[in-house]
């Protein structure tokens, strides 16, 4: 039988970007597996980054305006099955990978001043974009929603009165052969100007407040390691980060390096539905260092491949944590590895075109 076309939606695209890394991934999988695959997008992605994968822009900028454009062209092209990354007034699929905004508004309200968390409620585009969540988890305007990790799900459950027998869990997926290019440890640390003497935690990702990165550079000075060192790649203010100890790298187009070169990997974030950088970690052999609101952490078995803390302010439990792995990390690369590779891109591919193909036979 002759499968729809997909169109894959996503707005915006960043080079460093975990949800555009494993979007590229998937459709260029879904592509070999035989579909037919478009990506619609509001502006051009970089042909290198999608291996040819055809793209469909849409000039509209904003959440609401592109919600509008996909709707409007989704009404001329009846011939396949949108698949989308990005809130819509209505898809046959989709993903929430990005997680449920108002958990994640919920949450950072904790950290955030009042004024700013009231400030944040008055912006048209958080309005926006939580009237657009209302339409995604609607039964009547999308007709499945896939999560990458049971904290989501249980989210859409406690927020939403969307049925949770068309919520699918299919964890994010990393191509088999990633940890294939990975460099040794030695050389990792001398291309990146690291000592190759000191105990070096790897931290990685754009939207540092997000992220954590005050809580891993304030458990770095809590955990009295001598010589150790924080490693940062990504973008962001680093003026309102620099410490003792603390290193930035900038920008990494390839992450692989920086986890060679290091002996475990931090992230203590306030909001992840599943960090990516944490699933490649764990590829990569390294323990992971994370919170109870990462979904990864549902793939973490503690003290054997990582260490979950309640809340990312827990900067004693993150510094036990830390002491602890500099002194086991390297018993742990067997255990990460596995457990990495039971989140395979290929498996990811396999079940969400099966909950696709489940759509058109409906």
């Amino acid at each position: 039988m002759s499968r729809k076309p997909i169109a894959i939606v996503r707005r915006g695209y960043s080079p460093t970007g975990g949800a555009e890394k494993f979007l590229a991934r998937f459709a260029v999988a879904a592509r070999r597996s035989g579909r037919e695959v478009l990506l619609v997008n509001d502006r051009p992605w970089p042909e290198e980054a999608l291996a040819g994968v055809p793209q469909q822009t849409l000039e509209a900028r904003g959440p609401w305006a592109f919600a509008r454009a996909v709707e409007h062209w989704r009404g001329g092209w009846k011939n396949g099955v949108v698949f989308s990354f990005e809130r819509l007034l209505s898809a046959d699929c989709y993903r929430a990978g990005d997680g449920v905004h108002a958990a994640w508004l919920r949450r950072r309200a904790v950290y955030d001043p009042r004024w700013e968390v009231w400030m944040r409620r008055m912006l048209p585009k958080q309005r926006q974009l939580l009237q657009l969540e209302t339409r995604c988890f609607s039964a009547r305007d999308t007709g499945a929603v896939i999560v990458n990790s049971r904290m989501v799900g249980n989210e859409i459950g406690e927020l939403f009165r969307y049925p949770s027998d068309r919520v699918h869990l299919v964890r994010n997926g990393l191509p088999e052969d990633f940890a294939s290019a990975l460099p040794d440890r030695l050389s990792a640390r001398r291309a990146l100007g690291l000592d190759e003497r000191v105990f070096l935690a790897a931290f990685a990702g754009t939207g540092w407040k997000r992220k954590g990165l005050r809580f891993a550079s304030a458990a770095l000075g809590a955990s009295g390691l001598p010589q150790a060192v924080l490693a940062v790649a990504g973008r962001g203010n680093e003026s309102r980060h620099r410490a003792p100890g603390v290193v930035f790298l900038g920008p990494q187009g390839d992450v692989r390096p920086l986890l060679a070169a290091a002996d475990v990997f931090i992230l203590p974030t306030v909001y992840d539905p599943f960090s990516n950088a944490c699933l490649e970690a764990l590829a990569a052999g390294r323990p992971v260092i994370t919170t109870r609101a990462n979904g990864c952490a549902e793939v973490l078995e503690e003290g054997v491949t990582g260490s979950v803390v309640g809340e990312p302010h827990d900067v004693a439990g993150l510094a036990a944590a830390l002491r602890h792995w500099a002194g086991h990390s390297g018993d742990a690369t067997a255990a990460c590895r596995a457990a990495a590779a039971s989140c395979s891109l290929a498996e990811n591919v396999s079940r969400t075109l099966a909950i696709l193909d489940g759509l058109e036979a409906r």
